[in-house]
């Protein structure tokens, strides 16, 4: 089955859809995109329609959250259609361009594309610490975590106390994409196997 790409048209419709259920602790794009990006390059992909709980939030058992059955199926073929599209990037080789969004001041943060990276990992967490655990690639997340904990409650999480400066943490957003296609590449022995012994 081919799949076309979504469209710029496709992208606003589904960060509108996210964003009506904010106060529900749904993820926004910017997060959907690292959740995905991290089980699709990780040890075993996750279909997206068993993470639509972690994706909603409390919204998932709202039953008025989409006016229809219509509504929630063109929800779904959004998420899917996105999943998809990093699929691909990811499966061909292609350079990945995380969903990164700007502020009202056009600053570009990336946290919360990190933190969804994060809670995608954590998934399955034992099955990621064959890369922590790794000699040579152990430090490879080290750009996302340092993103996703920038801001952490607990001052101890955080990477640096006083905040990264400017140059830092353009330093980690440009690492996001060279990351993330090194983590594919890293678990694409594991997927391959575990593919065999699903057959």
């Amino acid at each position: 089955m081919s799949h076309q790409a979504l469209t710029d048209s496709d992208y606003q419709r589904l960060d509108s859809i996210l964003s009506r259920f904010q106060d529900q602790d749904c993820m926004n794009l910017e997060q959907l995109d690292g959740f995905f990006a991290a089980l699709l390059c990780g040890p075993m992909p996750i279909k997206p329609a068993e993470c639509l709980p972690m994706i909603l939030g409390q919204a998932f058992d709202d039953e008025t959250a989409f006016p229809s059955n219509k509504s929630l199926e063109q929800f779904a073929e959004l998420l899917l259609g996105h999943w998809l599209d990093i699929s691909i990037c990811l499966r061909e080789g292609r350079p990945f361009h995380p969903w990164l969004q700007e502020d009202a001041n056009g600053v570009v943060h990336g946290n919360d594309w990190a933190q969804g990276f994060i809670e995608g990992m954590q998934l399955m967490y034992e099955d990621w610490s064959l890369l922590f655990d790794d000699a040579q690639q152990g430090q490879l997340l080290e750009p996302i975590m340092a993103l996703a904990f920038e801001h952490h409650a607990d001052e101890e999480m955080r990477p640096y106390l006083e905040g990264a400066d400017e140059n830092q943490h353009a330093a980690w957003i440009a690492a996001i994409s060279p990351t993330v296609e090194a983590v594919y590449r890293f678990f694409s022995d594991l997927r391959v196997d575990l593919e065999t012994d699903d057959e």
